[in-house]
């Protein structure tokens, strides 16, 4: 492939990226391998074979927030690889604003979803950080997205880096690595990542300067999540990428009020621990949502439904979680709100279905998570909505759902329409029966 450089666009420790053209016109972002950095003579062709490894991985993901690579030549001299040329780096956006125009949590979703896709097939990132975070402008929808790239290549042992300490310090990796991967990058987890994931946060929501390689102690809003990412013990951290996210929703629900004294009790309920709510206050809440909730207090009581109140409420009374779960499902699908909550609202769509193996929610929590994903443009949605609503589903759900399909009518024509032109999945991607009623429905 002939390329043209056009300039340097950046570089770190072990890669320069330069802009690059080829016979075509079509511009592209080039990484090359470059070790910028002092590095022992042993190590540099380790670091090499971990580089190749990481393009050859990084090539197999397809993930809208994972950078995709277009093209490599791993046996070139330097070897590299090229991806889109991005807009944008989420660390300068940071500088201008730290709050990203205060919609830094739909930033936090997309690198979420991006550590999702990774740690689906237990695949680390161990270099997260605002620099390794591009942002990227989507033709097609007109909006901005960020996808994360540039796995770790070495620790910060192996890089002969000094002794951290709080002064002196630029916003590299050793400002958002986890303790236990400083010395050993096979100690790296999805915990690991997590912590890295909390010190984004913190550059986002944080009052002071952080110590690197230490747990995060604030007092705000924001002061436990913070903490619950960045423990020293990894066991102790978050468990999961997308925890962090409904954490972060749960703070944000802080300013739906409750119109009514009997919802501000239910609220009440949910932000407690979910395990000392009692059966008949659950039994209570479904009776409530169902029947007397009026749509602003139905908001406030569904903006604090969060990943914990779901998961106990289907052990502990699971008739009365199916209840809940229409509600909060039904919500979902006739509601318009912020783009960042998406992703969050989707994850708990998901508990629901998972959960309670009962069809008719199990359906009507997929007609939410279609029509959420095209209304709010969110790919990630609706790819959860192709993954559950797949050629793998049970027939008996496949028959509910085409009921609800049909009962929906031509609206649901059009999502589905918008759908496969905003993912580019085409119909055949469902199970063969919601063909056979697409087919029907939208003649």
């Amino acid at each position: 492939m002939i390329l043209t450089s056009l300039g340097e666009i950046g570089h770190g420790g072990f890669g320069t990226v330069d802009l690059v053209r080829n016979v075509a016109g079509h511009q592209f972002a080039r990484k090359s391998f470059t070790i910028n950095q002092p590095l022992q003579q042993s190590l540099r062709e380790n670091v090499l074979r971990r580089f190749r490894k990481e393009v050859r991985t990084q090539s197999g993901i397809s993930n809208r927030n994972i950078v995709p690579i277009i093209y490599s030549d791993l046996d070139a001299t330097p070897p590299f690889y090229l991806m889109p040329v991005a807009v944008s780096v989420l660390d300068k956006d940071i500088s201008k604003d730290k709050t990203l125009g205060g919609n830094f949590i739909a930033a936090l979703s997309d690198i979420v979803a991006g550590l999702e896709a990774l740690h689906a097939i237990h695949i680390y990132h161990r270099d997260l950080k605002p620099q390794n975070v591009l942002c990227f402008k989507d033709q097609a929808q007109g909006q901005d997205y960020y996808a994360i790239s540039d796995f770790g290549l070495i620790s910060l042992q192996e890089s002969q880096l000094s002794v951290l300490t709080t002064t002196g310090m630029g916003r590299g990796a050793d400002y958002y690595t986890a303790p236990e991967i400083t010395q050993d990058l096979r100690h790296a987890s999805v915990q690991s990542d997590i912590y890295s994931l909390g010190c984004i946060l913190h550059d986002f929501v944080g009052l002071s300067p952080r110590i690197p390689c230490s747990e995060i102690h604030e007092s705000s809003q924001f002061g436990a999540i913070l903490s619950g990412c960045t423990r020293k013990d990894p066991g102790l951290r978050f468990k999961s990428a997308r925890a962090v996210l409904d954490a972060v929703l749960s703070v944000g629900s802080v300013g739906h009020v409750p119109t009514s004294a009997k919802a501000a009790d239910f609220v009440a309920d949910l932000e407690r621990d979910p395990r000392t709510v009692p059966p008949e206050r659950w039994r209570e809440l479904a009776d409530f949502l169902y029947d007397m909730a009026t749509v602003e207090e139905t908001r406030a009581i569904c903006m604090r439904l969060n990943e914990d109140c779901i998961t106990v409420v289907c052990h502990a009374v699971p008739s009365d979680a199916k209840t809940i779960g229409l509600s909060f499902a039904r919500w979902v699908a006739q509601s318009d709100f912020n783009f960042e909550y998406c992703d969050g609202l989707a994850n708990r769509l998901e508990i629901f279905f998972s959960e309670l193996n009962d069809y008719e929610l199990q359906a009507v929590c997929l007609m939410a998570l279609l029509a959420m994903g095209t209304s709010h443009n969110r790919w990630y949605v609706e790819h959860k909505f192709i993954r559950l609503a797949g050629p793998g589903m049970e027939i008996n759900l496949a028959n509910r759902l085409s009921i609800e399909l049909r009962i929906l009518d031509r609206p649901a024509c059009a999502q589905i329409g918008h759908l496969e032109a905003s993912i580019r999945v085409g119909r055949e991607a469902l199970h063969p029966l919601i063909q056979k009623t697409l087919s029907e429905v939208c003649k």
